[in-house]
């Protein structure tokens, strides 16, 4: 059976499963279409292709409103709303207004955003590398589009933080955005991801994404602080920036 999970979309977007306490779901939000056609397998039975799939799915199983804050060092703080919908997904700033919506209806994850009022556009592929709001978070980040590249593989199983993950491979396959692949640690137990490393187009890794910690909001355990790391060097062992993505409370 798919393991019970909720999932955290970072201001990345990414989903991530609260590390110890995976197996709470928001319990008042049946899943939105079919569910995946894998459903009958344990993970340890998928493919790449399924794995991500499940992540996927994950993504429609809210209905909330979170307070954030996305901090760089002591002095910057970026303060958000993250809107987790079936069918959408909203980051919502202020100082200027700004509205990054992830579009989930046709599982493809359409990237939009509107900016001071205006009507919602779709976000280029040109602007996918460009970070948000001077954060570590980019574009191509917050678009997830490595879910759905068709070229994932799984690299081996292996422990991270005590918990049982499957590392996937995922080649860009047309080139666009600031990765060539990503590697993506996924929890066994809930499906949810618990680390990303993106690297450029000579392989190097130039982003560390990792889970930190998380609580439970109401009935639904979520991710409450993660770590975003823009990095260098030929084993990105040189951080550049760092920042941190807090989530605070539910919106009444």
């Amino acid at each position: 059976m798919i393991p019970r999970f909720s999932t955290l979309v970072l201001a990345f977007v990414v989903a991530l499963a609260a590390p110890g306490h995976a197996q709470e779901e928001a319990k008042e939000v049946p899943p939105v279409g079919e569910a995946p056609e894998f459903a009958g397998k344990s993970i340890d039975q998928m493919t790449a292709d399924e794995v991500l799939k499940l992540v996927r799915f994950s993504y429609t199983l809210f209905n909330r409103d979170f307070t954030g804050n996305l901090l760089m060092g002591i002095t910057k703080k970026v303060p958000f709303i993250l809107s987790l919908k079936p069918e959408s997904i909203r980051f919502i700033f202020d100082n200027p207004a700004q509205i990054v919506y992830l579009d989930t209806r046709d599982q493809r994850f359409g990237l939009f955003e509107g900016v001071g009022g205006a009507e919602m556009q779709p976000v280029p592929p040109a602007k996918f590398g460009e970070k948000v709001r001077g954060t570590d978070i980019t574009y191509d980040d917050l678009s997830m589009r490595f879910l759905y590249w068709p070229s994932a593989r799984i690299v081996r199983q292996e422990k991270h933080k005590g918990r049982d993950c499957i590392l996937l491979s995922i080649r860009n396959p047309d080139g666009a955005g600031a990765y060539s692949s990503v590697d993506v640690w996924i929890d066994k137990l809930s499906g949810g991801m618990l680390k990303m490393i993106g690297n450029d187009h000579g392989g190097r890794p130039i982003r560390r994404f990792e889970v930190l910690s998380g609580k439970k909001f109401g009935d639904v355990w979520m991710v409450d602080e993660m770590r975003i790391e823009s990095v260098t060097g030929l084993t990105g062992g040189t951080v550049t920036s760092s920042t941190r993505m807090q989530i605070k409370a539910t919106v009444d």
